[in-house]
C-alpha cells in the first residue's frame, strides 16, 4: 500500500491512532453520562456537612399541638398584629431575635412582617409540614380584619423547643395571599352596585373574548443543542487526521508525478 510505504506516514498514522484511542472513549463517556435534566431542578452535588445528622420525624401529638398552638396564638396576637409587641420577645427563639435588642423589638423593629389578622382562632388553622423531636414546621392560615384592604394569608412558621421545654417561634415568613382584599361594609356595597351595573351592560366583546387564544404555561423543555458540542468535537477529532493524511498523500503523489516527468 503506497501510504504505508513511507516510515514517516506509518509513524504519523501510529500517532493519530493512539490519539483517537485515548480521546474517543472520553468523548463517549462524556456524552453517555451527561444529562441536562430539568432546568427547574437542583442538579448540583449533594454535600454532607461533618457532624450533621438528619433529625428523625416525631409524632405531632395532642399535647404537642396544644403547646405549639398556644404559643402561636400569643405570637400572632402580639408580634404579627403589632399589639403589645414587647411581650413577644419571650416567645421568640434566640435565632429570631439575633441582631435586635429588646428595646428595638419592643418599639416594633423586629424581623416579622406585620399583618392585620382578625381574631379567628389564631394559629388553629395550620398544616403540619414537618415534625421532629424538638422542631415543628407549620403553614398557618390567617384571615384579615374587615376593611383592612388585605387578603387572607398563609405563612410558614417554625417553632423549636427551648432548654426549659417551652416552644419558641424560630421563623415566620408570609408565603402567599389568597382571594380578594377585605373591604369595609360601605365599600363592599359600592362594589356590589358597580358589579350590578357592569352586568346590566350589553356584552359587546363576548365574541372576541371567546375567540381569544388560551395559552397554557408549560415548563421549559431542555434544549437538544447540547448534543452539538460533543458531536462537533468528535467529528473534528476524526476528520482532522484524515484531512492531514489526505493532504500529505496528495502532496506526495504530486511530487512523484513531477519527478517522473522530469
Amino acid at each position: 500500500m503506497a501510504i504505508l510505504s513511507s516510515p514517516r506516514r506509518r509513524r504519523r498514522l501510529l500517532y493519530v491512532g493512539a490519539f483517537l484511542c485515548a480521546v474517543v472513549p472520553l468523548i463517549f463517556l462524556g456524552v453517555h453520562f451527561s444529562d441536562p435534566g430539568d432546568p427547574q431542578n437542583a442538579n448540583g452535588p449533594s454535600v454532607s456537612l461533618p457532624g450533621y445528622e438528619q433529625p428523625k420525624p416525631a409524632r405531632f401529638t395532642k399535647a404537642k399541638q396544644a403547646a405549639v398552638h398556644e404559643v402561636l396564638r400569643k405570637f400572632i396576637g402580639t408580634a404579627v398584629v403589632r399589639r403589645d409587641v414587647g411581650s413577644s420577645w419571650e416567645l421568640s427563639a434566640p435565632s429570631l431575635r439575633e441582631g435586635f435588642t429588646r428595646k428595638q423589638w419592643s418599639r416594633g423593629d423586629l424581623p416579622v412582617p406585620p399583618y392585620p389578622a382578625a381574631k379567628k382562632g389564631w394559629g388553629d388553622w395550620s398544616y403540619v409540614e414537618y415534625s421532629y423531636k424538638g422542631t415543628v414546621g407549620l403553614e398557618v392560615f390567617l384571615f384579615p380584619k374587615p376593611g383592612s384592604g388585605w387578603s387572607a394569608m398563609s405563612a410558614d412558621v417554625e417553632l423549636v423547643r427551648g432548654h426549659d421545654g417551652n416552644w419558641l417561634v424560630d421563623y415566620w415568613m408570609p408565603k402567599r395571599f389568597h382571594g380578594p382584599p377585605a373591604v369595609a361594609a360601605k365599600s363592599k356595597a359600592k362594589v356590589d352596585r358597580s358589579a350590578k351595573r357592569v352586568k346590566a351592560r350589553p356584552k359587546r366583546n363576548a365574541a372576541s373574548a371567546q375567540a381569544a387564544p388560551v395559552t397554557s404555561a408549560e415548563p421549559p423543555k431542555p434544549s437538544r443543542l447540547w448534543w452539538a458540542v460533543p458531536l462537533g468535537l468528535l467529528a473534528l477529532i476524526v476528520l482532522a487526521p484524515i484531512g492531514i493524511i489526505a493532504g500529505s498523500w496528495a502532496r506526495h503523489r504530486r511530487a512523484e508525478r513531477q519527478f517522473r516527468a522530469s
